[in-house]
């Protein structure tokens, strides 16, 4: 990210993203924990709108502090939309990213589809990504969005850059750029972290087990690595761009083949 003032413009564009991505999740979400909602005493649609209220309160923190931090750091933050603010061609941008993002997008995919076969085979039908196979594909399609769109945001934009600035002061290893042993073990508690996460998910579907944990750690560990490193070398955008086509390899297609 360019050393410049804090741009609102950058933030509501985030923000929109972010919270549209959520938004999008809803239709899976309802149908993965129906039973739990079921016994909410608050109509649904009560439910719906709190839900975005309160997620668009905190996002809005999140990504205000996020670029804040990016600034700060010298990351590359997002420089597709920060070149469209500035009235910039971003075609050039665009064809740049689209190739690395497709190849990374598609290799995470089917990386961890693979693992899911090697590791979880037993467990794949109380998964969520066993559940999907009994949902419509246009729901599942629509959470991709919240992996390319909120996950990015969160993870890249505010993570990451929370965590660079906490090792760096850590270490004490100075201001400016991170250095690359901040960046990596930034990346490595990212990538735990990002597994955790995801295994909170799981924690009202079924046991956790150490081979849930374990598998929870390496599919999503690799993941964040992956995109963490594609965001330092292209920006924000092509990670999201890789996220949405590895949760559609996963979402999408996955449940297609373990339905058979």
């Amino acid at each position: 990210m360019r050393a410049k003032g804090f741009r609102w413009s950058i933030l509501f564009l985030l923000l929109a993203c972010a919270v549209f991505g959520v938004a999008a999740s809803f239709p899976f979400v309802f149908f993965l924990y129906a039973d739990k909602l079921a016994d909410s005493p608050l109509p649904l649609p009560l439910v719906l709108a709190l839900g975005l209220i309160q997620n668009t309160i905190i996002l809005a923190v999140m990504i205000g502090v996020g670029l804040l931090l990016t600034a700060k750091l010298a990351l590359p933050g997002a420089p597709l939309i920060e070149d469209w603010r500035d009235g910039k061609s971003i075609a050039g941008r665009l064809r740049t990213m689209i190739q690395p993002a497709m190849m990374t997008g598609l290799g995470v995919g089917i990386a961890v589809l693979v693992m899911f076969a090697l590791l979880l085979r037993n467990e794949i039908p109380q998964l969520p990504v066993g559940k999907a196979a009994l949902t419509p594909i246009w729901k599942r399609f629509l959470l991709c969005f919240y992996g390319g769109l909120t996950e990015e945001i969160i993870m890249r934009i505010f993570a990451f850059s929370l965590l660079l600035w906490l090792v760096s002061k850590i270490l004490r290893s100075g201001t400016g750029t991170p250095s690359r042993k901040v960046l990596w073990i930034a990346n490595i508690i990212l990538a735990v972290l990002f597994g955790l996460g995801h295994l909170a998910s799981v924690i009202p579907l079924m046991p956790i087990t150490f081979n849930l944990v374990l598998a929870a750690l390496m599919l999503n560990g690799v993941a964040s690595v992956a995109f963490t490193g594609l965001y330092m070398r292209r920006g924000l955008e092509t990670a999201m761009l890789a996220h949405f086509i590895a949760d559609v390899t996963i979402w999408v297609i996955g449940p297609l083949l373990i339905a058979r």
